[in-house]
This record gives structure tokens, C-alpha cells and sequence, in this order.
């Protein structure tokens, strides 16, 4: 990995923090259509490559202090991830620097390092901002009223996010800081959010995991993948999202998409293309 490049954007410095990558599989799309069309794809971007999905949080240089969108794995998952830690001393930024965390939602490729290996408060002054509809349903849902594969990641979620109950932040649509506001984007969780960022210029939209594996997604955007606890309220937020990226030109920070991450969607003739930042 090479040190993390800042951005600026209108009056705004973004830097992508890449955590790893993951590998996702043509097993996790369950509709055997999709999975016939999705294996077509694959194979016609380069096989199993455009299967691994790097992961990304971004670092936000705000006048009133750095924050951050999302906190990456920690050492939630495999040996591959877990670096934001690194990548953020990179920047020069200390943890207790940290003002702001705002999550995107609340699965452990994104939280997992809010806290150490015993479960301790990485960062010592940030508060956790949360969509409230995320927040409700992680936080205040009954465990046998979940679906069981949020029921199953419960035991993470209440992990990275205890230590921060009394600095955890609930807002509402439209809500966040100056300047930054939550937009619902519903299905891979209930709750799960893109953060709209006032630059001056064209705004960044951080919008986590809209999409997951794009050499699937830009091209068909119904292709269901068994990440999402709802695909077809997913689908339907994947197809908005995408449209609206593409006839805004706004910026878009993607957890998923192919580092750095960030750059800006476009319409092509028979899919939707990301070109990265220069």
C-alpha cells in the first residue's frame, strides 16, 4: 500500500484510507439467474480479480478537526484488513485527533475498528454519528425480531459500539454536522446511510455499500447478493443512487470500489462506469 493520497475538492481535503480487501464469491448470489449472468461478467473483467473488494474508510480534514467516515475492520476479520490504523498515523492524524466518526452502517468492515482486540475505545474523543433508523435497529431491536443474519452479527455491533454509548450520536434525515448531512439508503441494512459533504464545489457523496462488487453492479445494478438483508429495497437504492451519481457528477466515496475510492460515475452505453480521481 502506498501512503495515503489527500484530495481537495472545492474547499474540502478527503483522504481514502484503504483497509485491505476482501473476496467475495459468485456463491453469495443466491437468485440462480444472477448468478449465471454475474458469472458471465466476472469472467468478462478478468476472472476471480474482479471478485476482491478492496475496502476503504475516508478521512475528513474539517476546520473544526479530522473525522472520519466509517473506522474500518480492526481485527474483526482476516489478516488482509485492519489497516486503517496504520494508514491513518500515515497521515500524520492521531486517533485522539479524531472528532467525528460517522458511520455508514453498522456492519464490522466498518465499525470493527472503533475498538482493540478488548473491546477498549480506539478513539478517545470522537463521538459516533448514526443514522437513527441504523441506530434503532441495531441498538434497540429485540434480538428474535432480527433476521438471523443481523441477529448473528449483533454480538460485533454491540462490541465496537458500547464503549461509545454515551458519545454516540442518533440523527435524523438530514441530520449530521455542518455541512454534512445523512441520506438514507436503504437495504443492505435498514438504516444504512450516505454521508452528502457541502464542498463548494461538487459535494462527495460517501456512500458505503451501495455497491459491493462493481464489476457486477455499474453493469447490472439488480444483481442480488446475499449481503444485503433487503435486495430489492437494496436494488432499488443501487439504481437511484446510481442515476443520481451519474446526473449530478457529484463526487463518490466508495467503501467497495476500486482504490483510492473515490471519483465519479458515469453513464456509459450499456453500464455505469467509476473513474477514479487523478
Amino acid at each position: 500500500m502506498g501512503q495515503p493520497r489527500t484530495y481537495r475538492i472545492g474547499n474540502l481535503s478527503i483522504t481514502p484510507l484503504l483497509d485491505g480487501d476482501l473476496d467475495a464469491s459468485l456463491d453469495k448470489v443466491p437468485d440462480p439467474d444472477d448468478r449465471a449472468a454475474a458469472a458471465q461478467l466476472i469472467a468478462a473483467a478478468g476472472g476471480d480479480k474482479a471478485l476482491t473488494m478492496d475496502c476503504h474508510a475516508f478521512l475528513l480534514h474539517l476546520p473544526e478537526g479530522p473525522a472520519l467516515i466509517d473506522a474500518g475492520t480492526g481485527v474483526m476479520m482476516h489478516e488482509r484488513l485492519g489497516h486503517l490504523h496504520a494508514r491513518l498515523a500515515e497521515t500524520g492524524v492521531r486517533h485522539e485527533d479524531i472528532r467525528s466518526i460517522f458511520l455508514t452502517h453498522a456492519h464490522k468492515d466498518h465499525f470493527g475498528g472503533l475498538v482493540d482486540a478488548h473491546g477498549v475505545a480506539m478513539f478517545p474523543n470522537a463521538e459516533i454519528v448514526l443514522h437513527e433508523v441504523e441506530a434503532a435497529f441495531w441498538l434497540d431491536t429485540k434480538p428474535e425480531d432480527m433476521p438471523a443474519r443481523a441477529r448473528d452479527a449483533l454480538p460485533m455491533a454491540h462490541k465496537a459500539l458500547d464503549p461509545y454509548r454515551d458519545r454516540l450520536r442518533r440523527v435524523p434525515e438530514g441530520g449530521g454536522a455542518k455541512g454534512i448531512a445523512a441520506r438514507l439508503a436503504p437495504g443492505h441494512t435498514p438504516g444504512h446511510t450516505a454521508w452528502v459533504i457541502e464542498t463548494g464545489a461538487a459535494p462527495i457523496v460517501a456512500w458505503g455499500d451501495v455497491v459491493h462488487v462493481a464489476a457486477l453492479h455499474l453493469v447490472r445494478p439488480e444483481t442480488t447478493m446475499v449481503y444485503d438483508l433487503d435486495p430489492a429495497t437494496a436494488t432499488a437504492t443501487r439504481k437511484a443512487m446510481l442515476h443520481w451519481m451519474a446526473e449530478s457528477r457529484a463526487v463518490v466515496a466508495g467503501a467497495h470500489l476500486a482504490a483510492p475510492g473515490i471519483g465519479h460515475i458515469r453513464r456509459g452505453t450499456d453500464r455505469y462506469v467509476f473513474e477514479q480521481l487523478p
